[in-house]
């Protein structure tokens, strides 16, 4: 009996730790199963809720990342996705707190900071998105994109010399480069710092001597700052090495003109006009400006001269054309004029709408109305209700004694005009057709209403 007792306390005593591990590794499986469960479902949810979101579901999207949060208020992507439903209604203060969620509950997320930064500038904080971006720049090892984002914050700060600083971290990350050049070029001209501006072409310079591009576009920073002294030797430097650069011909020429130094002007405008790389309408632009500043005989012949030279190479240019054709009656060379806008119409007839005036002045001048009729079709759709272009044309049938015609269009003409001039002229077109004709009654209607309308 005594043994059998010893051997029953002694089993208790082995048996209870056990059982008691054992219930308390239970515990813990259906501990973790639980939160294995919940992971889940919340998983299962979320999915649902980016689905819900990407196809076009806000309100549902709102409703399960809310409800993601109610049973796990540690869900930063919830917030995050919530952060993004108030940004796309532009409510970016709600945004920023959802992302100051986020962010507290995963430090090491960096897309939480990038966000977080926009929403800031979106909303004009940019000190506060300065900062943001600076954390960004360090855990992304200054990333370019950032340091422009952190750039274009101290700009809207008007912090100048912090704007620099940026610029010189991102020259150390990708080299020196022309985009990069040109933003500190542009921060030391808003800081009136003309000589600073060049000197970041001059590391280029230094870098790269035998690049025109770099000494003109030094030049073009002094020139433009009426330093043209300190410009010309860089731009004499550019010349050496491509004479036909454009920029630096088009800056040349701006200058003499400016001067009024007609010879210096012809020099670099005739460089310019036999540039390939100078696009037609600048070429037009400097025309323009050489003979508005000078205003004599010979910048007419000189404009004539080097437009003749362009045509050589080009039949098919109406511009061109057209811009001759006013050079020619610019000279009072009414034929030549005339002629030249005539050939202009052809290639482009919509070119009319430009030039018209100055081709019926020019006619007119010649007497040579009928000049006019075989771009009747074309001045018809370009001026449907237009009564003095009906006038003139009737007018050009007339002397060309087409009277039927004539009076179809002086008739016309008559339902769109208004002023009594017009209705005079219209009036005396219809008498003259119509004595033409042999029509004394009729011609002598239309004389009574001509005089009415000339009182």
């Amino acid at each position: 009996m005594r043994k059998s007792l010893l051997y029953m306390i002694l089993m208790v005593a082995l048996l209870v730790p056990n059982l008691q591990a054992q219930t308390k590794k239970q515990r813990n499986v259906a501990a973790t199963d639980a939160a294995s469960v919940s992971a889940r479902k919340i998983s299962v949810s979320y999915t649902d809720g980016l689905k819900a979101y990407y196809t076009g579901n806000t309100n549902e999207a709102l409703k399960v990342f809310n409800g993601i949060l109610l049973d796990n208020p540690k869900h930063d992507p919830s917030h995050y996705m919530l952060a993004k439903i108030d940004a796309d209604k532009k409510d970016y203060e709600s945004a920023i707190v959802h992302l100051q969620s986020a962010s507290k509950l995963d430090k090491k997320n960096v897309w939480y900071k990038v966000d977080m930064a926009q929403y800031y500038q979106e909303i004009q904080e940019y000190a506060t998105a300065a900062k943001i971006w600076e954390q960004v720049c360090k855990t992304k090892n200054n990333n370019e994109y950032y340091l422009m984002a952190l750039a274009g914050c101290y700009y809207e700060m008007q912090r100048y010399d912090k704007m620099l600083q940026v610029y010189d971290r991102l020259e150390e990350l990708v080299g020196y480069q022309d985009e990069v050049t040109q933003y500190k070029v542009q921060v030391y001209l808003a800081m009136d710092k003309v000589d600073e501006a060049v000197g970041e072409y001059d590391k280029l310079i230094k870098m790269y001597p035998n690049n025109a591009d770099y000494y003109t576009k030094a030049a073009a920073i002094y020139a433009s700052n009426d330093m043209m002294d300190k410009a010309i030797p860089y731009f004499s430097k550019a010349a050496e090495l491509d004479a036909s650069h454009p920029e630096m011909l088009s800056y040349l020429f701006a200058y003499w003109l400016e001067k009024k130094d007609q010879p210096q002007a012809l020099k670099f405008l005739t460089l310019a006009c036999q540039n390939s790389k100078i696009p037609w309408t600048d070429k037009r632009s400097k025309l323009t400006g050489y003979l508005t500043t000078f205003d004599n005989a010979q910048v007419a012949a000189d404009a004539e001269k080097l437009m003749v030279e362009q045509l050589r190479s080009v039949r098919d240019n109406a511009d061109m054309f057209a811009y001759l054709g006013n050079i020619y009656l610019y000279e009072k060379n009414l034929q030549k004029g005339a002629d030249t806008l005539e050939y202009a119409f052809k290639l482009d007839p919509t070119l009319m709408t430009d030039f018209v005036n100055q081709y019926v002045a020019a006619i007119a001048a010649l007497d040579q109305w009928p000049r006019l009729i075989p771009f009747e079709k074309e001045l018809l759709e370009l001026y449907p209700q237009n009564a003095n272009i009906y006038i003139l044309l009737g007018g050009a049938h007339l002397q060309e004694k087409n009277y039927d015609k004539a009076i179809t269009l002086f008739t016309k003409a008559k339902s769109f005009a208004y002023e009594k001039e017009e209705l005079y002229n219209i009036c005396m077109g219809l008498h003259d057709a119509y004595l033409e004709k042999g029509d004394t009654a009729k011609a002598e209607e239309f004389q009574q209403q001509a005089l009415r309308y000339k009182k």
